[in-house]
């Protein structure tokens, strides 16, 4: 392997690795409610009637709805295990409420999120809840929740009205509570506050968010809250918002909320939908509005590759029902589907190892005449029917194919809880073979270092080169070692495999030299 392959390696391990390289690890941020007033804001007058809460489910989440703030409680999805508490995963963590409403009018800023309601209509039988607050000032608040024909999402509906004499009314609403953390290997960048507005997606990092908010203006399509592998989104009406502020909650967290407004004494109706479940492509690509935005499949021009190796993934896993096979599968189809151009490449890369004798001997002999060096250099090559560039042109070609892999692999929720053989029960997780002083062991990537070793041993390289090609499996390890054993176990086949072609490429170039010689 010449220097300008080993250069590409290093610039796309660099490219995968930065964030992981730079993130601290083991840093597990707690969430915790954090009261979302405004100023001197207060919570409106009421009587402290016991909370009453009632349920709306279907086979997609079971929903409790309380009368305290007529607030989400609880949004549960039976389908997913919380692998951190050992249960189904709730959207909503535990001692908090989510869904909430803050009004601002006469100078106050009123959290409903916390205010006594009372049920004006009451059919969670079939899917219809309503729930009324007013405060002594004179303003209502009306919140209503209808499960509707998509059974994936919630619909829901706010009413705000307020006395004229208080002037102008101001009113936010949105999932207002960062998600729970549902898996170990949870990273602190993963919990965000996100928002599309037109085809921008905003990412707000508390560290970002200047106290106590940041207000971004445009279309605002959707806002929400998001962890790896889980979403909890409220969509307006389309082109109805032009407003969302990114509320900084401490801790590095962040929440968003649609902002709205409404004249003197005009009471505003704010209808939006509710999708709290899964980053599923296919799922948030149906229900629209740009929500399949928030999958993470790496740069906008490199999507459509991620979704095509995507939808092969899920359609080898319909016929083996294993994803770590079909991970096998897909790996050897995409070295299949690219052998002839790499064929050639290392085909080059064998005849130029063998060459260089001879190189070395003109570069030595035209050392004073850079022409005639090259000129011979081209003699060279031309009889040998090779081209030193021609390496370049499969590498490049397979960039998109490989990032795409690597996104769907580390990202896609498809492989979480998803087992493969023996102890690696979760592809999305590093693999634990035991502890050893609190340190975990992790044995896929001791094997990808070795495939690593495997491919380096017939890499043809030139002897000043061959120690970096042997540092360089240490470096993967490195970073490598607490990846998802999704993404090594494709790394490891990748290796093997192209191992094995250049063995194949070696032997039948060193017998033809062999013939002619």
């Amino acid at each position: 392997m010449d220097r300008k392959v080993l250069l590409a390696m290093v610039m796309i391990m660099a490219v995968l690795f930065l964030d992981q390289a730079i993130s601290p690890r083991f840093w597990r941020p707690k969430p915790k409610p954090v009261p979302l007033q405004q100023g001197s804001g207060s919570q409106p007058g009421g009587s402290a009637a016991p909370a009453e809460v009632r349920d709306l489910s279907t086979e997609h989440f079971q929903v409790t709805i309380t009368s305290d703030g007529a607030a989400i409680a609880d949004w549960v999805l039976p389908g997913y295990k919380d692998e951190v508490r050992n249960r189904p995963v709730d959207l909503v963590p535990q001692g908090t409420r989510a869904y909430g409403v803050i009004v601002e009018a006469g100078g106050r800023a009123l959290d409903f999120s916390q205010a006594p309601f009372r049920i004006v209509e009451d059919h969670a039988a079939q899917g219809v809840l309503s729930f009324e607050a007013r405060d002594a000032s004179g303003i209502r608040v009306v919140r209503s929740y209808r499960i509707g024909n998509d059974r994936r999402l919630l619909d829901t509906e706010i009413r705000v009205s307020a006395p004229p004499e208080l002037g102008p009314v101001r009113y936010r609403l949105g999932w207002g509570t960062p998600l729970p953390i549902t898996e170990p290997s949870t990273q602190p960048n993963q919990l965000q506050a996100v928002a599309l507005l037109g085809t921008k997606l905003e990412h707000v990092a508390g560290s970002k968010v200047a106290a106590p908010e940041r207000v971004v203006s445009g279309n605002v399509r959707w806002v929400a809250s998001r962890s790896k592998y889980f979403i909890a989104a409220v969509l307006p009406d389309s082109g109805t918002v032009s407003e969302v502020a990114f509320r900084n909650e401490g801790a590095g967290l962040t929440t968003a909320w649609l902002l709205g407004t409404a004249s003197p004494g005009a009471e505003v109706t704010r209808h939006a939908r509710v999708y709290a479940g899964p980053i599923h492509y296919e799922t948030l690509a149906a229900i629209g509005a740009g929500l399949d935005e928030v999958a993470n499949l790496g740069w906008r021009w490199l999507r459509g590759v991620s979704v095509l190796l995507l939808k092969c993934l899920n359609l080898l896993y319909k016929v083996i029902p294993n994803y770590g096979v079909a991970i096998i599968v897909l790996a050897a189809g995409t070295k299949l589907l690219f052998s002839p151009l790499t064929q050639s490449s290392l085909r080059s890369m064998k005849i130029m190892h063998h060459l260089q004798p001879q190189i070395k001997e003109m570069q030595e002999k035209y050392k004073n005449d850079p022409m005639k060096l090259n000129q011979a250099m081209m003699a060279l090559y031309k009889e040998n029917k090779v081209n030193p560039m021609s390496g370049c042109l499969p590498m490049l070609l397979q960039v998109p194919v490989f990032i795409g892999l690597y996104n769907i692999l580390l990202y896609s929720i498809e492989l979480r809880a998803s087992g493969f053989v023996g102890y690696i029960r979760d592809l999305s997780a590093p693999d634990v073979l035991m502890t050893v002083g609190g340190f975990p062991v992790h044995l896929m990537p001791m094997i990808m270092t070795a495939s690593t070793y495997v491919l380096q041993s017939q890499t043809p390289v030139a002897p000043a080169q061959k120690g970096m090609m042997y540092v360089m499996p240490l470096f993967m390890l490195f970073f490598m070692y607490s990846f998802p054993s999704g993404v090594v176990l494709y790394w490891t086949v990748n290796n093997l495999l192209s191992a094995l072609q250049q063995y194949m490429v070696n032997l039948a170039e060193d017998r033809r030299l062999s013939a002619q010689g």
